[in-house]
């Protein structure tokens, strides 16, 4: 496993699987998806599940070398901050850079990984969207995009 990484990031990688996993593995696809976003993937639920069902030892847990494994694989696949932006451009029919905070929110909670109303109020808020309700969604991407720790 280690030809496909550098040395560094599976330091990297275990520092965090041990600092959200101390007991040495991951028995849920909720903490798998903590620690992955924790260190700036952004898998959806569905991968979450589907790598988890995958790569879960007989004891239903997932442990570090299985964990170097899923990342591998999402790494494989993952291109999120390009498919946001192009999924927000779909709506954006004249180029102008932004869409309707009214409009997002019906995106968000309405199509793919549907959101709650609250989880959207959150976001827009931290957002700071202006009284023009205009969302630029090149902020809203990189806001999506971001690990977790690097928002706080």
């Amino acid at each position: 496993m280690s030809k496909n990484f550098k040395e560094e990031e599976i330091d990297n990688f275990r520092q965090c699987f041990q600092l959200f996993a101390p007991q040495g593995y991951v028995d849920t696809s909720d903490k798998l998806c903590f620690i992955m976003r924790s260190l700036s993937m952004a898998p959806t639920i569905a991968e979450l599940k589907r790598y988890f069902a995958k790569y879960k030892k007989d004891a239903g847990v997932v442990e570090f070398d299985d964990f170097l494994k899923i990342v591998l694989e999402h790494r494989s696949t993952e291109n999120a901050a390009n498919e946001i932006l192009a999924a927000f451009q779909q709506y954006d029919t004249q180029r102008l850079g932004y869409v309707d905070a009214k409009q997002l929110k019906y995106i968000l909670t309405n199509t793919g990984e549907k959101l709650t109303d609250r989880d959207v109020e959150l976001m827009l808020r931290e957002l700071n969207v202006g009284s023009d309700g205009r969302v630029f969604y090149d902020n809203l991407v990189h806001m999506m995009t971001q690990p977790l720790a690097a928002r706080r």
